[in-house]
């Protein structure tokens, strides 16, 4: 194949993906429009083999020897696709191709009848340029002389939608297609596509603008496409040409009408709908179309050398089988304490087990134990204790009798996850309390209030005695009096022990088609954990489980979060989801803040109605689903004897006042002192009440949080005694119960005997007593109302409930008074409000809600990755050619770099600068860990690159957005490695032996600097004095705002109002703004980073009597650096083009003191001449973007870290080496070995 025409490689010694750019006919200089030969990058694929053998095996009709034949074809043809686009007017036309200038613009009458002619011989249909005219074709951006000839500005081939609406017969282009898939399904075996030649003619063109359609996007993704085969191995264009019977002569060769050019390539015809290269695209419409019609569905993928009617038939036959039953979907609920109730009775040692009444417990009869194979996955707090392994054996048996496994940890570190690290640090950060309030006794452990501090007690006095400090276990009994930063160490270790011992567990027993649910913070790394150990199982590559996440308590807002060291952390394992699940949006939008200003990531609205946040090349979806009771159990328990009992009890024993009802856990941010000091005053302003009115509280006290119990407990009974003092023992009926919750059928007695419900929760999370309340009301002829706090949780679900602030008494007392006077009608109207909901909102339907949610993020996912199956039917051409797209844009495998590294000799290596090799946060984080953004790549990547220079075969250089000073201060001490600073406005080259100094040269863009500086600068000031954190960065060519330390939000809003005010003051000038990485910049209209790639490249070249370039490695990892992919194939393409047809790069002058190099040194003149030898030799070019996004690269790799990876390997010479990063501090995530867990359980 012709060299400057196509890239192919193929190496025996490595593993190679499949990859092609799309071809990008961007101006080098505008308006000039140059269309040259397309380069196409082709590498073998190894799957390919597989999947070839996989289909050629199906075919019955295929002995042994023909299906090592077919597979060697599909491993050595490529597909390339491709469409065309001319642009007329305003071009010095090459008159070789018969569009003279003179002709195409003179003004003389009829001269559309001569140009339509000479369109005619230059193979461009006059029937695409037929009825161009303003009048009937308004949508086509136009050009016109004097005269009003008429001329698209752009014009794309479309020959099928011309044809369909001008000519009858060629309606039938789409159904003929159809008649000749058979000859298609014979020739195209696996491979998929004819084997077909073709090439692009090259033909100067000027203009400028663009069609302005309607919905332009969809249309133009919707052309037809034109189809070409590469024959890998070879690396040219593949030479076998299939035609149907009806198309052969009677020779059986190819048909006498096609045309070819002097060398043998195929030519194609613009707007010709019967040209070879359009096979394809028909038959797969003419397939598309059957389908729509009820014909063979299964035709285009498993193509065969039957006839037509035979594969409908059998198609049929197939469709008449009964599909076999889909399984029954598998949902793992993990949750740190199981939703069930164990006992040990006391006679018989027997362990007895029950389902509690959490929402996460297993319910008979509901939807969702219906539709799913449900397993729990927990541990169990016992009354009793489990002492030894016949009792830990015992348990295991009995909950896996409910589909429950059990995991059991040793009291110490069960002590140091639960109530250290969950209860003293997570439990208090997410219910907003800050480090420096965990100060306050009521949050600290104070030992003085422990039945159980004597012996740390005597031990820390012990030691303080003796003059020594006392050391520090773990242990609940290290803490005194404040926080003790030094526990937080050992309880961070047993979190991580617990949750990897649990996703060890969990990763045993699922498979990629299960679902695994987490709740609750407890388990807040399993999710990242989870996908750890599944790769370690499966492999690396292997499809995962897909993962929710519900957190049931509130989230904090982001200054709280980053309080914590270890929050990063606890983030990204929750982002390790899927699905990350809140019962309201308040704590939603904290969880998107915290991970838009810790992790710098931002979110966006999805289809339905989601919210979906971007975290390693995936969508979290975050959703918010309210929950309610369990109607079927009220219900049933309501009818009690001991329910009515109690209900009667409670009215005997407050008969003739009204009662307002309260039940609350014993501890500081329930709020129960609020609640009592507001019923004191009320008392004290309303002295009618004080005979007619009673509040029956209860306090649980579940002993999770024993030290801030026993403070709240003493602040209560203060209360009561002081209430009691003064208003008698009626006014108040006060009880405490040891336990999480009071039996269902005592709360329904006291929801049914009251007159209204009073909450005064600070912070809370998920509550159902006040649901609960209101269902009980039910049957009551004067429902009772629900007084709650604003801060509460089910404040934002009940509609009905009247808002309160427990901190503003004055309205407190006054809706405490109007929920005692409401009337029989509002209060009937307020239970309306709610009832619906709670009666028909269960666990069943919430866990429902959830999932659908999980499904929905399925779909879109797939819709962004492209994973729909390519022989859909349903996929239009855009989806199609996506799909495929997406297939071919693979992730780099470093042995492909080694191996074509090791076999050249003449290589150029083009790195951008952040982002790329230096590690940078996210623009949108908060705190900047690693500073500006002149900080210096990790120490392994400049040694790595320190190596890469010192070898004479290499030309590597660096090319940053920032100014020259930084690069120089970051990198420039590397010696032979080339600098280019400012998008590449200004360059240094390699600094030799000998050099002590670096000289530096600028690109002459054409740009009266000076005075764009001038109007720019006093703008960019304005912005300066009022965003703290931003600063004004003057480059040689470039003026930049950067806002990369600011608030992430504000910074980015005084971003866009900046460029609106420099665009308006700018607009005289040839320059344009640019908005990226924190910064923004005002920059020539003509500069970008594709420029210096181009000019080291061809510098590259020239050298050694043009001995070209055999190795291309260019990285990136934003939009500016897609000029620097497209600009490696330009180059490419121009190997060995004539000299007058290249744009020259702008002249250079020399910028900074230091050697001053001769008129005829690299990089200071254009080569004359960029005809290369040893075209026919390989080359390599690998165009690779850091991060998988839409981009014109080959390639891609995961992040930063690959590439510093990447540069170890190449470095060292083998795929053995790695990089690790260097972490410092206890906020990066601990890694416990997977034995050191499972020696726990």
């Amino acid at each position: 194949g012709n060299r400057n025409t196509l890239m192919g490689i193929s190496d025996s010694k490595s593993d190679w993906y499949a990859s092609s750019i799309e071809m990008v006919t961007s101006p080098d200089t505008y308006p000039i429009w140059r269309t040259r030969r397309p380069v196409v990058v082709v590498l073998t694929d190894p799957k390919k083999k597989a999947s070839a053998s996989t289909a050629a095996g199906a075919d019955g009709g295929m002995d042994a020897e023909d299906d090592d034949n077919d597979e060697e074809e599909a491993a050595g043809v490529y597909h390339h696709h491709y469409r065309y686009l001319v642009v007329t007017p305003g071009a010095d036309i090459d008159t070789a191709h018969g569009l003279p200038k003179n002709k195409l613009f003179e003004s003389e009458d009829g001269s559309m009848d001569e140009i339509r002619d000479m369109l005619t011989k230059t193979k461009i249909s006059h029937g695409s340029l037929m009825n161009l005219g303003a009048e009937e074709h308004p949508n086509y951006g136009t050009t016109s002389d004097d005269f009003g000839s008429s001329f698209p500005v752009t014009l794309w081939e479309n020959p099928f939608l011309e044809s369909s609406s001008s000519s009858s017969d060629d309606n039938a282009v789409m159904r003929d297609a159809y008649s000749s898939s058979r000859e298609f399904s014979m020739h195209s075996s696996s491979a998929g596509a004819l084997s077909i030649y073709s090439e692009a003619t090259s033909i100067w063109h000027r203009g400028g603008g663009g069609a302005a359609m309607a919905d332009p996007d969809a249309v133009l993704a919707n052309l037809p496409y034109r189809t070409l085969d590469i024959d890998v191995a070879t690396a040219s264009v593949s030479r076998a040409l299939p035609f149907s019977s009806s198309e052969r002569m009677d020779d059986g060769s190819a048909p006498s009408s096609l045309e070819y050019t002097s060398d043998g390539i195929l030519i194609d015809n613009w707007n010709a709908t019967d040209d070879v290269t359009f096979r394809p695209y028909r038959v797969r419409e003419g397939l598309a179309q059957a389908r729509t019609e009820g014909q063979d569905a299964e035709m285009a993928s498993e193509p065969s050398a039957t006839t037509v009617d035979e594969d409908i038939a059998m198609a049929s036959e197939e469709k008449t089988e009964e599909p076999p039953p889909l399984p029954r979907r598998r949902i793992v609920i993990v949750c740190y304490h199981l939703p069930v109730i164990v006992s040990k009775h006391p006679a018989t040692g027997e362990w007895q087990a029950s389902w509690s009444e959490s929402i996460l417990a297993k319910t008979v009869g509901s939807s969702f134990v219906s539709s799913y194979d449900a397993h729990w996955v927990g541990t169990v707090t016992t009354r009793s204790p489990v002492a030894d392994d016949a009792d830990r054996n015992a348990l295991k048996s009995l909950l896996g009798s409910m589909d429950c496994t059990v995991l059991f940890f040793d009291d110490d570190l069960r002590d140091r996850h639960y109530r250290g690290f969950c209860k003293q640090v997570l439990w208090l950060a997410f219910h907003h309390v800050d480090l420096f309030d965990m100060r306050n006794p009521a949050f600290s452990l104070d030992l003085d209030a422990a039945s159980s501090s004597s012996k740390s007690k005597d031990g820390a006095e012990a030691a303080a005695a003796a003059g020594e400090t006392a050391t520090t276990t773990g242990t609940l009994y290290d803490l005194r009096n404040s926080w003790d930063q030094r526990q937080v160490g050992p309880w961070w270790e047993a979190f991580n022990i617990v949750n990897r011992t649990f996703a060890v567990e969990v990763a045993k027993m699922v498979t990629p088609e299960d679902v695994v649910w987490v709740h609750d913070y407890h388990l807040s790394l399993l999710p990242r954990m989870l996908g750890d150990e599944e790769k370690k199982l499966r492999g690396p590559s292997a499809r995962l489980t897909k993962k929710i996440f519900f957190l049931h308590i509130p989230f904090p807002v982001s200054m709280i979060f980053k309080e914590m060291e270890c929050g990063p952390d606890i983030l990204e394992g929750i982002l390790h989801s899927d699905v990350v699940g809140f019962h309201g949006f308040t704590e939603a939008r904290h969880f998107l803040s915290c991970a838009k200003r810790i992790l710098g990531l931002s979110h966006d609205s999805l289809e339905g109605g989601l919210i979906g946040v971007k975290y390693q090349k995936r969508t979290v979806v975050v959703t918010m689903s309210s929950v309610s009771i369990e109607p079927y159990m009220i219900d049933a328990v309501v009818q009690l004897p001991s329910t009515i009992d109690g209900e009667a009890a409670l009215r005997s024993k407050h008969a003739g006042r009204m009662i307002i009802a309260g039940l609350d856990v014993a501890q500081y941010l329930s709020g129960v002192g609020l609640k009592l000091s507001a019923y004191e005053k009320f008392l004290e302003d309303n002295s009618s009440w004080r005979d007619s009115l009673v509040l029956v509280q209860r306090c649980l006290i579940p002993g999770a949080r024993q030290l801030d119990e026993a403070r709240t407990i003493r602040e209560i009974r203060m209360l009561v005694k002081r209430i009691t003092s003064k208003y008698g023992d009626a006014v108040i009926d006060y009880e405490e119960i040891y336990g999480s919750t009071l039996p269902i059928d005592q709360r329904l007695a006291l929801w049914k005997a009251s007159d209204c419900l009073l909450n005064t929760e600070v912070r809370c999370g998920l509550n159902l007593w006040p649901l609960e309340y209101v269902y009980a009301q039910k049957e009551s002829d004067r429902p009772g109302i629900v007084v709650a706090s604003e801060f509460s949780a089910v404040f934002g679900v009940l509609n009905g409930a009247l808002r309160i602030s427990p901190f503003a008494m004055e309205d407190t007392l006054a809706t405490i008074d109007k929920a005692l006077t409401m009337s029989k009608p509002e209060r009937e109207g307020r239970y309306l409000r709610d009832i619906d909901f709670i009666s028909t909102f269960s666990s069943a339907q919430w866990i429902q809600n959830v999932l659908r949610d999980l499904q929905d993020q399925m779909i879109d996912e797939q819709r962004n990755d492209g994973s729909e199956a390519s022989s859909s039917g349903n996929q239009n051409t855009a989806e199609y050619l996506g799909s495929v797209r997406d297939e071919q844009f693979t992730r780099l495998d470093p042995k492909s770099i080694l191996s074509a590294y090791n076999s050249t000799s003449r290589r150029v290596i083009i790195l951008d600068f952040n982002g790329t090799i230096v590690i940078k946060q996210a623009v949108d984080s908060f705190l900047k860990l690693d500073g500006s953004a002149g900080d210096a790549p990790p120490r392994a990547v400049c040694q790595s690159l320190e190596k890469l220079c010192a070898d004479p075969q290499n030309t590597v250089f660096v090319v940053s957005g920032d100014i020259h000073e930084s690069l120089e201060k970051a990198v420039g001490n590397i010696r032979g490695l080339g600098l280019a600073a400012s998008n590449g406005s200004c360059f240094s080259p390699p600094m030799m032996e000998g050099e002590s100094t670096r000289t530096w040269f600028a690109l002459d863009l054409g740009v009266d600097w000076d005075s764009v500086k001038n109007v720019a600068i006093p703008i960019m000031s304005k912005f300066t004095a009022r965003t703290n954190g931003s600063f004004i960065k003057i480059a040689h060519s470039s003026i930049g705002w950067s806002y990369y330390s600011c608030d992430p939000e504000f910074g980015s809003l005084q971003a866009k109002y900046l460029v609106v005010e420099l665009e308006r003051a700018l607009g005289a000038y040839d320059v344009r703004f640019v908005n990226l990485k924190g910064i923004v910049e005002v920059i020539p209209r003509r500069l970008n980073k594709g420029i210096i790639v181009k000019k080291i490249l061809r510098d590259v070249a020239a050298r050694d009597n043009n001995a070209g370039v055999d190795f291309v490695l260019c990285m990136g990892d934003d939009i500016s650096d897609e000029k620097m992919f497209t600009s490696v194939f330009s180059f490419v393409s121009e190997m060995d083009d004539d000299y007058v047809n290249v744009t020259p790069s702008p002249q250079v002058s020399q910028l900074s003191r230091g050697t001053l190099l001769p008129a005829s040194k690299s990089y200071l003149v254009e080569p004359q001449s960029v005809r290369c030898r040893n075209l026919a030799a390989p080359m390599f070019a690998f165009t690779v973007a850091v991060g998988k996004k839409p981009s014109h690269a080959s390639q891609f790799v995961d992040g930063a870290e690959s590439v510093a990876d990447l540069l170890v390997k190449m470095a060292s010479g083998t795929t053995d080496a790695y990089f690790t990063m260097e972490k410092g501090g206890g906020r990066h995530l601990s890694r416990f070995s997977s034995d050191l867990a499972e020696s726990d359980e």
